[in-house]
């Protein structure tokens, strides 16, 4: 069996080639923290840091994507690399922290330029040339990604250790400008479509409304919103925010984060593979559900944590059962959607999740700041009750 079908090599390989060389030159989200950290900031400080990110993305989504329907997916998806490439590029020289909040504002508005319209672009393109690709594209493209990320942690790792943490600034751009030369070199089938923003701010609003009413009316559906809006929140506090801290109380090497971030690309790999063989069909709900509450065993353990072995046991387990539970929640979540709300009751829920994100950060980066990473953690396990107990009472049949 082959892993490529005649001609996808030929149609694809720009972006197979990206999805696999630029995320191995990405080690940056294994040491940003660590960084920071060394420049003097606060755990709350750097929580406002990456808030920047999501918040410019949700502002600036819509402008942004009229530039890829006006203009093209390509120009748009190179523009906003080109964007992230000189900007983090020049974090490298800067350290005053207002110039630093500047910074990420402007990569949380220029990753809105690639966000949906690197899909869009590929998805286009497949269907354009009348090719069965799509489905083996993503699954494909995951896995690649995925190795890529395992390379990634050792090749950062040495790095660090060889040239300092603020080596993780260069490589991210040049991971990001790989990406442009790769991409420059991709086919694109585009027409040109008239779009004003402000139409498209007026349709987000009316698709918004119907999405809102329906997930509304829909007992599930709406229970299942709410549970996932808990989870993201809590989450937040078990987030690298707070690990990391712990890690390096325990005397865990600066280095040494990047074999951290390969054991979690490897996780990333095997851990939705796992849920195939446990899941039974129908039974999504109380796999979920499992899933929540071992979740919540693991984090408790925290409190136990002495030495870096324990920490990483958790750590692990925590990630795996993320992993696992992720595509059930997904297939789940749809399984009470109308095909021609799905988009629609889609975008409400990122944005929701956006929104819960960037009020959750800035929380957690306090708490880790007044009581310790450790208890934060534990704080996180205890946020998660909600989200199981609303599972609990779910009833598929209604």
């Amino acid at each position: 069996m082959e892993f490529f079908k005649k001609g996808e090599l030929k149609l694809l390989w720009p972006f197979y080639l990206n999805v696999l060389i630029s995320p191995m030159l990405f080690f940056l989200p294994a040491f940003m923290i660590i960084y920071f950290r060394d420049l003097g900031f606060s755990i709350f400080q750097i929580s406002l840091l990456t808030m920047m990110m999501p918040l410019f993305m949700l502002l600036f989504e819509i402008p942004t994507g009229a530039v890829a329907d006006i203009y093209g997916r390509k120009i748009s998806v190179l523009l906003g690399m080109l964007i992230e490439g000189v900007t983090i590029f020049s974090i490298f020289f800067l350290n005053n922290f207002y110039h630093l909040m500047f910074a990420f504002a402007l990569i949380g508005l220029g990753s809105t330029f690639s966000s949906g319209a690197k899909e869009a672009w590929i998805t286009d393109l497949i269907r354009k040339e009348k090719k069965n690709f799509l489905q083996n594209y993503f699954v494909k493209s995951r896995s690649l990604s995925n190795f890529g990320l395992v390379v990634s942690g050792i090749l950062g790792a040495f790095l660090v250790k060889q040239f300092g943490v603020s080596i993780i600034w260069i490589f991210a751009g040049i991971s990001l400008f790989t990406s442009i030369m790769l991409l420059g070199f991709a086919k694109e089938h585009f027409i040109k479509r008239k779009v004003k923003i402000k139409d498209s701010f007026k349709s987000l609003i009316k698709q918004s409304k119907v999405s809102i009413r329906y997930a509304k009316n829909h007992h599930i559906l709406f229970l299942l919103l709410i549970a996932t809006v808990l989870t993201v929140f809590a989450t937040e506090f078990s987030s690298s925010l707070a690990w990391i801290p712990l890690l390096q109380n325990l005397s865990f090497p600066d280095y040494a984060f990047g074999y951290l971030w390969s054991a979690i690309g490897v996780i990333g790999i095997f851990a939705p593979l796992v849920s195939l063989k446990f899941l039974k069909k129908g039974q999504e709900r109380k796999f979920i559900l499992n899933t929540i509450l071992l979740t919540i065993l693991v984090l408790a353990l925290v409190i136990f944590v002495k030495n870096i072995f324990f920490a990483f046991l958790i750590i692990l387990s925590q990630l795996f059962l993320g992993g696992m539970s992720y595509p059930v929640e997904r297939n789940y979540f749809h399984k009470f959607i109308k095909s021609k709300l799905r988009a629609t009751v889609g975008s409400v829920e990122s944005m929701l999740i956006g929104l819960i994100g960037i009020l959750a950060m800035p929380l957690a980066g306090l708490s880790v700041d007044y009581l310790g990473p450790q208890y934060t953690i534990l704080l996180s396990a205890f946020l998660m009750i909600p989200s199981a107990v609303i599972f609990f009472k779910i009833k598929d049949g209604k």
